[in-house]
């Protein structure tokens, strides 16, 4: 019987997955039998933070890269990188985040 949720053949981008819920999303997704882990940070420091986590934890099948996903050119870049680098993308985790630890009556809306 197939698994219906195995994820073998399949490539999923889970970004901002350095640390934290993206980068628990990636274990569960290569517990699942994923091909690969693509994953992108802002900056390279937090990007080698994000490879050591990834090797640490036994995870190989994992490629990341530098990218500001607020800057819209930059992740058409990315896309066009990732498909010739390392194949299609099925699957797209749009994790990337910034905590501002303010009270929420103090944030500001931005347009």
């Amino acid at each position: 019987m197939n698994n219906p949720f195995s994820l073998e053949g399949r490539n999923a981008w889970i970004t901002g997955a350095s640390y934290g819920i993206g980068f628990n999303i990636a274990k569960a997704f290569v517990a699942a039998g994923i091909d690969n882990i693509i994953f992108n940070d802002i900056n390279e420091a937090a990007l080698r933070r994000g490879l050591d986590n990834y090797k640490e934890a036994g995870i190989t099948n994992v490629h990341g890269y530098v990218c500001d996903v607020t800057k819209e050119d930059d992740v058409k870049a990315l896309v066009e990188k990732i498909h010739a680098e390392v194949g299609r993308i099925d699957i797209l985790v749009n994790n990337a985040g910034i905590i501002k630890r303010i009270p929420m009556h103090e944030m500001q809306r931005r347009e």
